[in-house]
């Protein structure tokens, strides 16, 4: 499964790689400043986001959440070996020791490895003490899809379910609208998921405004609320958040949550690379050349030495300040403590703008990156 993932980016579902321009599109700088949450929003590690469900109970979730996701497991894009566990373990304590509950995963990660891995450091964990999410990619099952378009995302969930050890997750996602269902039956299959006790929220990603919208609106007719839409969005992809299809917006307007994944911009915003050093090939999103992105990260540098912060953090905190429930990889304590140290501060409306003026817009494409 993880080469037809990589198979996919190749082909055109990362908005800056393959047959797209990697020329940048700079965001308009009259926005700079635009679509702050409030002075006093400023979540800390143990803070926690209410991700509505069908029973009226939420799901209290961290209000950043950690990809012990894609980089585990994964050959084909991240080069994983098993040498890694190790620091992984320790990096997940970090979090759990600073509040931080919320883990993002997929079927598609690494062919389930991602999974396995998630649930051999939850094993012995209080079930209440964590968030799980994770995702249905139907592609691999393209024959159950066709054949029995309900039961498909069942299916595969009970598989996702086994791989944790867990008899349900907190969420469940659809990976992305190219499941050749119709919304009206990807609702239906995913509403069955929750009528059967495997999981408890249901939401999308990279999903954009309209389709999401006609999810929300096909879920109403089982009871249940679309609780998320996760999409890239970083300082070199404000897309969702400035085009015309205002995908935050309205995720704000609605009530539905919206997550960004690729927060770091398969780390070409942590501050670890550069023209020198430019991240592997093989991470496409947001790949734009490095002589574009080192100017960026120079700003986010300058910002987090005045603060006494790392590079990550401040582009982290970005996207928190912009009301964005930020994903982001973890594979070792020192990116673990970046991440807390995303949380309990704010930048100022002045060094957002500072970042802002600095930041593209981004793209999308037909496949996979919608909002």
């Amino acid at each position: 499964m993880q080469s037809v993932l990589q198979a996919g980016l190749a082909t055109g579902m990362s908005a800056v790689s393959g047959i797209h321009s990697s020329k940048p599109k700079w965001a308009d700088h009259s926005l700079a400043g635009a679509n702050l949450m409030p002075d006093d929003f400023c979540p800390d590690p143990e803070s926690r986001i209410e991700i509505p469900t069908k029973s009226g109970t939420p799901v209290r979730a961290s209000y950043l959440c950690v990809g012990l996701w894609w980089p585990w497991g994964d050959t084909a894009t991240w080069n994983y070996t098993a040498d890694e566990l190790p620091a992984i373990k320790a990096a997940w304590d970090v979090l759990c020791q600073a509040g931080i509950n919320f883990i993002d995963t997929a079927e598609a990660y690494a062919s389930g490895t991602s999974e396995e891995i998630v649930g051999g450091l939850i094993k012995d964990l209080p079930r209440d003490s964590y968030v799980i999410q994770t995702k249905w990619l139907s592609t691999p099952m393209m024959a159950d899809n066709f054949l029995h378009p309900i039961d498909a995302p069942v299916k595969s969930l009970r598989g996702s379910l086994e791989r944790l050890g867990l008899e349900y997750v907190d969420i469940y996602l659809i990976h992305g609208l190219i499941h050749p269902q119709s919304i009206a039956h990807a609702a239906e299959g995913m509403a069955k998921c929750v009528e059967l006790g495997l999981a408890k929220a249901i939401g999308v990603a990279n999903y954009d405004r309209d389709d999401m919208l006609q999810m929300k609106t096909e879920l109403v007719k089982y009871n249940i609320p679309l609780s998320v839409n996760q999409c890239e969005f970083n300082v070199l992809r404000r897309y969702p958040e400035i085009s015309d299809e205002g995908v935050m917006k309205t995720c704000r307007a609605e009530g539905i949550i919206f997550q960004s994944y690729s927060s770091l911009a398969q780390s070409r915003l942590s501050g670890k690379h550069n023209v020198e050093n430019p991240p592997p090939k093989t991470c496409r999103f947001s790949n734009y050349d490095m002589e574009v992105v080192d100017p960026i990260v120079d700003v986010l540098r300058k910002i987090g030495q005045q603060r006494g912060k790392n590079v990550p953090s401040v582009a982290l905190n970005y996207n928190i300040s912009k009301g964005a429930l930020p994903l982001v990889g973890i594979k070792n304590p020192e990116q673990a403590r970046d991440v807390v140290d995303a949380l309990g501060w704010r930048l100022t409306r002045d060094e957002v703008i500072e970042i802002d003026k600095v930041s593209i817009e981004g793209k999308k494409t037909v496949l996979w990156q919608q909002g």
